[in-house]
């Protein structure tokens, strides 16, 4: 028993250290654009490091107090051809709801995903 509790444990270790060591091919600084918006046009900037980073929009309309204020970002998946992370808006100001975003690579430099409502979002590398 013992001996099987150290190697699951140090298989789960191992594991994990290596996802740790692995970086996210989106690592840097992305221009946002969301598309279909009514009130506004939203865009901002999207940083990226690793397992988190964050989310900060702008929008012509300042009615919505959530945009403009960054929110902290931490990413699900990094893979060579899709990137997801969920946007934690409701840590910045109660009541802001988090979401989140399957981005599929379009090239190098972009990254397009769809938003409940069929609206576009659209991350270009800086």
């Amino acid at each position: 028993m013992y001996r099987t509790t150290i190697a699951v444990f140090t298989a789960i270790t191992l594991s994990a250290t290596a996802f740790a060591q692995a970086a996210n091919p989106y690592n840097g600084t992305w221009a946002i654009l969301m598309d279909g918006f009514e009130r506004a046009a939203v865009q901002g900037t999207a940083t990226l490091k690793d397992e988190g980073g964050t989310w900060s929009t702008t929008a012509s309309a300042r009615n919505d107090p959530c945009i403009g204020r960054d929110a902290p970002i931490a990413v699900q998946t990094a893979s060579a051809d899709e990137l997801v992370f969920k946007v934690n808006r409701s840590q910045i100001l109660a009541g802001c709801p988090d979401f989140t975003l399957r981005f599929k690579r379009v090239d190098d430099k972009t990254m397009k995903a769809q938003l409940t409502g069929g609206r576009a979002v659209t991350l270009t590398r800086n």
